[in-house]
């Protein structure tokens, strides 16, 4: 008697998406990352908010700047793992 073989499906498929297919009321959300002089970013409130445009994301920024610990901010999305946006200046 041969051995018997058994082959297993996945029982789902791998689908890939576009990150500008989606629609826009779905869009990535903001958030920010903060360089700190001394400490840690988590004490800052605006890195644990999710802004919906970038332009509310550069306006938290300019809240966090009057901390003077903190250095640089940088705008990432909220996916994982977060892509770049863009670094704001003092």
């Amino acid at each position: 008697m041969p051995p018997t073989m058994t082959m297993t499906t996945p029982d789902r498929e791998l689908v890939v998406e576009r990150a500008d297919a989606q629609p826009a009321d779905t869009r990535a959300l903001f958030r920010l990352h903060a360089i700190m002089r001394q400490g840690t970013a988590a004490s800052l409130p605006a890195v644990w908010e999710r802004h919906a445009t970038i332009d509310a994301a550069r306006a938290a920024v300019r809240g966090m700047y009057s901390n003077d610990r903190v250095l640089r901010v940088l705008i990432v999305t909220d996916d994982v793992p977060p892509r770049f946006v863009e670094w704001v200046e003092r």
